[in-house]
């Protein structure tokens, strides 16, 4: 017997869309079909149900020296279960002198019984010694199919031999690399030459971190992939130059894919020239750049050059960017993003056209469960799989405003933004999390992903 039927909806998935009935049943999509009825029947007519959407990129409850983000897996998980959000990934930071399977273990201690949905983890390497190396191997047996380096940032930047290294690590092991790819020399060279010149509004950060940083760093790890034979995942694209590095890595024979982020798609560089401290509450790595930069990027995600869009949710208290000790290199970059991110795709993509249906859903849910391991479990609405569904009604107006906002950050980057086409009802597992804007469901709900399936299977 169906537990529970949604009916009358339009249902999209990553390569249809059709009219039909759902039924549910011990947490799984139990039937597909029409007239079908069950102990609870939900009228979602009017309605579109699409796969639970997936971000595979948040940084809930994380630490970088002294700087905490403002969201931890509590709010970051009920913020993104309002937005439409089923499953996240989150990224685990190794300690210096720690493991990776003691990051994957922290961070699981702190996710458990504090998240209202699915959940799961990217090792990201911060200390590559060789027994950290040799782990790589085991991961997936910690339901990890993927593991973090970056190309830059003081701290966290590796070698060009380390980088070689993980690669081969990796490939070895079946695993999707994911590529913070900003060129570390370049930043650094640029960073000092301001900082000589006395440089210090924010119009900077994009001047220190330039396109051709995100273009070289892509360029070079790609060759590096093509050597070792290990497919890349480039996390937050940025550019059109970025795009075009990307392009030819792909033509050159590396097995690459892409994520952007809301932040490129709806603001622009401008936002440096407000003044301080407004002007820093929107910094992000990379930084955001020109209308041409953000065309090129929608472009690319309608024809599917870039295949998935994940929000890098990092939050910070406006007090905290605002520090005066701190300049245009030094001040945290990241902004909130989960409960705004899915609403915003679909208004200003499907609802104008730029994007089809399946192409939404291909970059918000399917492809982010292909490429990361969960696939069919999640990213599809087919008999057997998880019953977790965004539904929106495309005729739902939203004002974005920050005091309405679950994040404890106390600053929204699209704060005044007016948007139609709002997810309203979030189900995961068959449990109804979200219903009509309002949260139901527990922080105890979630919990971790097996991420046993094949990984970078697009």
């Amino acid at each position: 017997m169906l537990e529970t039927v949604l009916r009358g909806a339009l249902v999209a998935t990553g390569d249809s869309v059709s009219r039909c009935d759902i039924g549910i049943a011990n947490g799984t999509v139990a039937a597909l079909g029409h007239r079908l009825e069950g102990d609870t029947v939900l009228d979602c007519a009017g309605l579109i149900i699409v796969p639970g959407a997936i971000d595979v990129h948040t940084h809930f409850e994380t630490k970088l020296g002294d700087m905490a983000t403002a969201d931890d897996y509590e709010s970051g998980s009920r913020a993104a279960a309002l937005g439409g959000i089923t499953t996240y990934l989150n990224y685990a930071f190794q300690d210096q002198g720690g493991s990776l399977a003691d990051a994957l273990a922290r961070e699981q201690g702190l996710a458990e019984g504090r998240s209202y949905i699915d959940y799961g983890f990217h090792p990201l390497i911060t200390d590559p010694a060789d027994e950290v190396l040799e782990e790589i191997p085991r991961l997936r047996e910690l339901h990890a199919t993927s593991v973090k380096i970056f190309m830059a940032v003081p701290g966290l930047q590796m070698s060009d031999r380390t980088i070689l290294r993980v690669l081969a690590a990796a490939a070895g092991a079946g695993l999707l690399v994911n590529v913070h790819a900003e060129d570390g020399a370049i930043i650094e060279h640029e960073t000092q030459r301001l900082r000589d010149e006395g440089a210090a509004a924010m119009e900077a950060i994009s001047v220190a971190r330039p396109v051709e940083a995100e273009a070289l760093a892509i360029t070079k790890v790609a060759t590096f992939a093509r050597v070792t034979a290990c497919p890349l995942y480039i996390v937050h694209l940025s550019s059109a130059a970025g795009l075009a590095a990307v392009a030819a890595a792909r033509r050159a024979g590396t097995k690459m894919f892409v994520e952007t982020r809301p932040a490129y798609l709806y603001l622009d560089k401008e936002r440096y020239r407000l003044p301080d401290p407004d002007a820093r509450q929107f910094t992000c790595w990379p930084p955001l750049r020109t209308p041409e930069d953000q065309h090129a990027l929608w472009d690319a995600l309608a024809e599917g050059a870039i295949q998935t869009y994940a929000t890098d949710h990092t939050t910070y208290m406006a007090a905290d960017k605002a520090d005066p000790s701190l300049d245009f290199a030094t001040v945290p970059g990241g902004v909130s993003n989960v409960q705004t991110s899915i609403g915003m795709l679909y208004s200003r993509g499907v609802r104008t056209g730029r994007l089809s249906l399946s192409r939404y859903v291909a970059a918000i849910s399917t492809n982010p469960a292909r490429l990361f391991g969960m696939w069919p479990r999640k990213g599809t609405i087919a008999v057997g799989s998880d019953a977790d569904f965004t539904i929106i009604d495309p005729h739902r107006t939203v004002r974005i405003e920050t005091s309405k906002m679950a994040s404890r950050s106390d600053f929204d980057p699209y704060d005044g933004m007016q948007e139609t086409g709002w997810p309203v009802m979030t189900i995961s597992r068959g449990e109804v999390i979200v219903e009509d804007g309002r949260l139901v469901g527990p922080p105890t709900h979630g919990r971790l992903v097996p991420r046993d399936g094949t990984c970078a299977q697009l």
